[in-house]
């Protein structure tokens, strides 16, 4: 009788090793793993939800105007009569960029030949101008503003940081004021990714309070928050 209890207490001495995995020594507390948290990107317009009925309400005004301006567009296809993409040409047949350096080419549509497509705002031009020479000229003829407005040119500032040296601007699609007094914008860009390449309907909070965005949604969702800004380009 005691060699059977013997037995069966070793049996299930080795069930729970087996079932526990490694056992820490005496004295030190049971180790357990964890999963390592992983960072999420999330690059859907989930992020833009709203929380509230008050919000809800809101996102469907703004739904429906979205609609109203897509019936005036058309189709994305209608929309992308401004994007036509090319690919950069092969180094022989580019420009060169300066004595020794070789030769450098870019892709097609760059952002702020995109950006005077689709407003047809063609103030001025002055050769090869920068978005944030862009910006200054028209704010010299008052034709900027701090408030965005559907078909306006939103002019992010120089940002060393994120390579982006002279600035970046991106068509308002739509802009909603917020309870809150931000404005919840759609924009659409391209060359995000130095690459041409066409980011349609991204969702973006702009605090004109400290004239920042923040995308919320797209590829730049990320890491692009609390941009600054230098305003908008209007007609």
């Amino acid at each position: 009788m005691f060699r059977h209890f013997l037995t069966l207490s070793f049996a299930v001495f080795l069930v729970f090793v087996a079932g526990c995995g490694q056992i820490s020594p005496p004295g030190q507390p049971l180790v357990v793993e964890q999963e390592e948290d992983k960072p999420i990107c999330v690059e859907t317009e989930e992020s833009l939800l709203p929380s509230t009925v008050e919000e809800e309400m809101e996102q469907q005004m703004l739904d429906a105007e979205n609609s109203a301006m897509a019936e005036t567009w058309g189709t994305t296809q209608d929309r992308g009569l401004c994007y036509k993409f090319r690919p950069s040409v092969p180094a022989q047949q580019g420009k060169k960029k300066k004595k020794g350096a070789g030769t450098v080419a870019c892709c097609q549509p760059q952002s702020l030949i995109y950006a005077r497509c689709r407003s047809g705002i063609e103030t001025c031009r002055m050769g090869d101008t920068s978005p944030v020479q862009w910006f200054s000229c028209a704010k010299k003829m008052g034709n900027t503003s701090s408030v965005p407005a559907s078909g306006s040119i939103m002019v992010l500032e120089s940002n060393a940081r994120r390579k982006m040296n002279t600035g970046h601007p991106v068509y308002v699609e739509n802009a909603k004021k917020n309870s809150n007094g931000t404005w919840l914008l759609r924009i659409s860009h391209t060359n995000y990714d130095r690459q041409c390449n066409l980011d349609l309907d991204a969702g973006v909070i702009f605090d004109p309070a400290r004239m920042t965005v923040s995308f919320q949604s797209g590829p730049w969702s990320c890491w692009a928050s609390d941009l600054k800004i230098l305003g908008f380009i209007r007609r």
